[in-house]
């Protein structure tokens, strides 16, 4: 890490996405026109195909007008951090199992508690304490929403 710029480079991979994106919203903003060129009919596709096209635009010049980046900013994910995300993963699907057995409430509360530790909450209480709150207004909220009863433990 000597700080040497690097020129700043635009990978492959978000090229094809960009032109798989701007070739589908093409040819259906093609299809609409051909279908009746009226304002009634491209009244949300014609709006929508100028935002993903300016976007895709934006996209494509940002990383040619950011001339230089440190060699730093270009290092690769470390390993820790892919299996923290495949740890994270794991614990959704313990979280998606766990919801038909212990209830929404427990499980939410367990999920949120890991994810917060997971991600650097430090301390014994700010963990718990967030995580009850945030499961509180999860259970109420969708409570609220579901016109079915939801299987908790606790609340």
């Amino acid at each position: 890490m000597t700080g040497k710029p690097v020129t700043a480079r635009f990978q492959a991979t978000h090229a094809a996405l960009i032109g798989i994106i701007l070739a589908v919203s093409g040819f259906i903003t093609w299809s609409a026109v051909n279908a009746r060129a009226s304002m009634d009919n491209l009244i949300v596709v014609a709006p929508v195909a100028a935002v993903i096209a300016l976007i895709c635009v934006v996209l494509v010049v940002a990383p040619m007008l950011k001339a230089r980046v440190t060699e730093a900013e270009t290092e690769a994910t470390p390993d820790s951090a892919i299996w923290g995300d495949i740890l994270l993963l794991a614990g959704f699907a313990l979280f998606c199992y766990a919801l038909t057995h212990i209830g929404f409430d427990l499980a939410t509360f367990l999920f949120v508690w890991g994810g917060v530790v997971m991600s650097g909450g430090k301390g014994w209480w700010q963990p718990p304490l967030f995580a009850a709150v945030f499961t509180v207004l999860l259970v109420y909220g969708f409570g609220s929403l579901f016109p079915y009863p939801m299987l908790t433990l606790v609340l």
